[in-house]
């Protein structure tokens, strides 16, 4: 396909964002009215880590092994979708919410497009999932 071809052609991924955004929207407004008069709250792109990443102490070898740039870096970390605090157990449950268009019926997983699931799994890594199980008070 030429590029003029591409260029007038529908991207999945345009939907797929504008759903994405709309599935967000419908899950906070879900939350805020489901917990008023309760002991829980959400909030919205949570900021407690921002900066994760920022002071990770790291040997010499790997320093001169990546980029480095000039300016002073002061953000870079992650920011989950959302965070729901409950005031009474003080705890936090950081939340990403992921939608996965594309699922085609009756044909193989391939058939579909998205990766949500991939875009997840940072949240199920050993060292991310232990600083947000600490922060949010989880055992």
């Amino acid at each position: 396909m030429g590029r003029i071809g591409l260029q007038s052609r529908a991207t999945w991924q345009d939907y797929s964002g504008e759903n994405a955004g709309v599935a967000e929207k419908q899950f906070y407004d879900v939350f805020t009215e489901h917990f008023k008069s309760t002991d829980f709250r959400i909030r919205s792109k949570p900021q407690e880590f921002k900066d994760i990443y920022v002071n990770v102490p790291l040997n010499e070898r790997v320093l001169s092994e990546i980029y480095t740039p000039e300016i002073e870096i002061t953000k870079h970390g992650i920011t989950p979708d959302y965070a729901i605090d409950n005031f009474k157990t003080k705890k936090t449950l950081y939340v990403e919410v992921k939608r996965q268009d594309g699922w085609v019926e009756d044909k193989p997983r391939s058939a579909g497009r998205g990766n949500a699931h991939e875009r997840s799994n940072k949240y199920f890594t050993p060292g991310l999932l232990k600083i947000l199980r600490e922060k949010g008070g989880l055992g």
